[in-house]
């Protein structure tokens, strides 16, 4: 039951509205109302308001704020009461929005007499709960945010959409982070040639950039020993997804260390479409014969074979793209195995435990230009150790490499055990200067009795100054399964110090005198070539 107040208000009429009241020039006329103030209204679901009004004018008429609507808006007087509802709209968003209080007058007017009543409405605080959903990530600012909570091992529940995806719901632009922490940021011990332990918090959820960029990555970092670093530093049984990256990244390390413009180490994971773009320059190392290995993409794939659940916990990293300027050299480390300083324009090294997991890099694409002076460079795979698939892989980018007995190859370096090619194609070309420099189209080794190429092309010119070793297809056959479909194409030439290189020529007639150095037993697994003239 609301009560009622009567507030009279009473001021003189002009004349002929005088006589309408009291028939008296000198008489007032009144209006009323049961209450002066509407206070205390609700932000949500604020209800409706009664008011009586009164006087002895004609007619009365309502003026309102356009959040409050009335009914009537006007009403004959004559000394009758009207009940004028006030319906109030909505103060309130959602739960967690906060909205402030605000206050707004009815006045009632009639026989140039009026009055006022002031509506008074709540706001609402907002309720901040750590655990609801925002549906995912809007600005800069709760980007970082989320990066604190991965490298804290808090919840990430806030930027989750309604997939359980961390997802990105716009650009974003870096250019204000001058020291780049890694999503993810974890020391990675045990990572040799086929080994990896990760201690501290990886990504291990779904992020998903929407087709979003993040421009103005910009870093200049130093990776200390046993670190991996990147945007993201680490990801375990995780995916990353429809991205886009634009870079500016200088790097070193102080001994083994992996790194990739995207993420550092991939352990059991998926990177599916992101584009990766702009400039990256590595020093190299400040130790010999520890691993640095370096990314477009990613610099260190890594899967395992899970005997419990009996299921193989591959990395997948397909349909990417990366254009980058790579300026990258070895610094203080000479070795050109598995413990040498190495680019891959997608991935820098891949391996398992020779267990029946596989990495697999399937549509990927590299272009750009490499600058390199490193022990082990490439536009797809630096080194495929253990297990390691490529497919349907494509290397634009030409490779100028100055590294001191080096084993370089356009699409691999290096194919070991269970790994292989299959469909990939190179359309860069190829100079390496060194003499005892092994230089191969599509890769410089194969290296155990169960690697293999299937398919693919090279329309590259392939130059080096160590002519034994040099190749269209692969530069030293030492232990392979097979080699077979492949088409052989582009130019090959002698390296010479001032740009006059020696090149071949080679025909359909003696093409396979240059596909790499072959032994005659060997010779039986290379079936099915075909020359195309370039």
């Amino acid at each position: 039951m609301k009560t009622l107040h009567t507030i009279t208000l009473a001021l003189l009429c002009g004349a002929a509205l005088a006589v309408s009241c009291n028939e008296k020039e000198d008489s007032a006329c009144t209006i009323t109302v049961d209450r002066e103030t509407v206070g205390n209204v609700a932000a949500n679901n604020p209800g409706d308001e009664v008011i009586v009004v009164t006087t002895d004018a004609p007619y009365w008429i309502a003026q309102t704020p356009d959040w409050i609507k009335i009914d009537p808006v006007t009403a004959p007087g004559g000394g009758k009461s009207t009940i004028v509802t006030l319906t109030i709209a909505s103060n309130y968003r959602n739960e967690s929005t906060d909205t402030f209080p605000r206050s707004g007058e009815v006045r009632f007017s009639g026989g140039m007499t009026s009055t006022i009543v002031t509506v008074n409405q709540l706001g609402h605080e907002g309720v901040i709960d750590p655990d609801a959903s925002i549906g995912g990530i809007p600005d800069e600012d709760e980007f970082m945010a989320f990066v604190e909570a991965v490298n804290n091992g808090d919840a990430i529940v806030r930027w989750l959409n309604e997939a359980g995806e961390v997802e990105l719901l716009d650009d974003l632009d870096l250019a204000e982070i001058d020291d780049w922490t890694p999503i993810g940021n974890v020391e990675s011990t045990g990572n040799g040639n086929n080994a990896c332990k990760l201690t501290g918090n990886s990504f291990s959820g779904t992020f998903n950039g929407g087709g979003h960029t993040i421009k103005n990555f910009k870093a200049a970092a130093t990776i200390p020993d046993g670190a991996t670093w990147g945007l993201f530093g680490a990801i375990e049984n995780a995916v990353v997804k429809n991205l886009n990256l634009e870079a500016d990244v200088t790097l070193s390390a102080a001994a083994t260390a992996d790194a990739g413009v995207l993420v550092g180490t991939a352990y059991c994971s998926t990177i599916e479409n992101v584009k990766v773009s702009g400039k990256l320059k590595s020093t190299g190392t400040a130790t010999n014969s520890r691993r640095f290995a370096i990314g477009g993409i990613a610099g260190f794939a890594y899967s395992v074979y899970d005997a419990v659940e009996g299921v193989s916990r591959d990395v997948v990293i397909k349909d990417c793209e990366v254009t980058l300027s790579a300026e990258v050299s070895s610094g203080s480390n000479t070795a050109n195995g598995a413990t040498a300083a190495m680019y891959g324009g997608i991935v820098g090294f891949a391996t398992n435990i020779k267990d029946d997991s596989r990495i697999r890099i399937e549509n990927c694409t590299n272009n750009g230009t490499m600058t390199l002076s490193v022990g082990r460079g490439s536009g797809i795979l630096a080194t495929a150790n253990y297990g390691t698939i490529l497919k349907g892989c494509t290397n634009n980018a030409d490779q100028v490499n100055t590294f001191v007995n080096g084993r370089i190859g356009n699409i691999c370096s290096l194919l070991a055990a269970q790994s292989g090619l299959i469909d990939c194609v190179n359309n860069g070309n190829l100079t390496t200067t060194d003499a005892s420099t092994t230089t191969g189209a599509f890769v410089a080794l194969l290296n155990d009795n169960s690697t293999y190429i299937e398919g693919g092309s090279n329309t590259g010119t392939i130059v080096g100054a160590n002519t034994k070793y040099l190749a269209l297809v692969c530069a030293n056959f030492s232990k392979f399964d097979h080699v077979s479909d492949v088409v052989v194409s582009g130019r090959i030439g002698a390296y010479k110090a001032d740009g006059n290189h020696e090149m071949y020529g080679v025909t359909a007639e003696n093409f396979l005198e240059y596909i790499g150095s072959v032994s005659a037993a060997n010779l039986a697994k290379v079936t099915n070539l075909t020359y195309v003239a370039p």
